[in-house]
C-alpha cells in the first residue's frame, strides 16, 4: 500500500513539477517580450523627441537666415528687426527645449548615455559655447548643462 502511495505521490509531484515549469517558461516568455516592447516605446520616444529637435532646430535656422537676408537687403529697419528679433528668440527657445528635454531622458537614464553622447556631445557643447548667453546662472537649461558638464569630464 506505501509502495502505490509513493508512486502516486511521485506522479502528483511530477506532474505539479511540469505545469510548474511550463508556467514560469510562459512568464519568462512574456518578460522577454515586455522588455523587447520597452525598448521599442523607448526607441520611438527618442526618434520623437529627435525629430522634434529637428523640426524646431529647421525653424531656428530659417529665423536666422530670414535675419541675415533682410539685412543684407538693406531692409530691416526698426519695427522689423524687433519683430524678426522676437521670431528668431522664440524658434531659439523652443530648439533649446526639446534639446533640454532629449538632455532630461539621457540625465534620468530612461534613455542610455553611452548611445547618445557621441551623436550630441559636440552639439551640445557647440550650442553652449554659441549662446553663452542663454546659458548662465539663470538659465532654465540645466539639463543641457548637467549633460555637458558630464560629457566633457569625461
Amino acid at each position: 500500500m506505501t509502495f502505490n502511495m509513493d508512486i502516486g505521490t511521485f506522479i502528483i509531484a511530477a506532474i505539479g513539477s511540469y505545469i510548474a515549469y511550463s508556467q514560469l517558461k510562459k512568464i519568462n516568455s512574456q518578460i522577454e517580450i515586455a522588455i523587447q516592447n520597452q525598448k521599442l516605446d523607448a526607441l520611438k520616444i527618442v526618434l520623437e523627441i529627435e525629430t522634434q529637435m529637428n523640426s524646431r532646430k529647421l525653424e531656428f535656422d530659417k529665423a536666422a537666415k530670414t535675419i541675415r537676408e533682410t539685412d543684407a537687403e538693406n531692409k530691416l529697419d526698426e519695427t522689423k528687426k524687433d519683430i524678426l528679433t522676437d521670431y528668431f528668440n522664440a524658434t531659439k527657445e523652443s530648439y533649446f527645449n526639446a534639446l533640454d528635454r532629449l538632455c532630461y531622458c539621457i540625465e534620468k537614464e530612461y534613455i542610455s548615455d553611452r548611445e547618445w553622447r557621441t551623436e550630441y556631445r559636440n552639439l551640445i557643447h557647440n550650442v553652449i559655447s554659441t549662446y553663452e548667453d542663454d546659458f548662465g546662472e539663470a538659465s532654465p537649461y540645466n539639463n543641457i548643462k548637467n549633460i555637458n558638464r558630464k560629457w566633457q569630464q569625461s
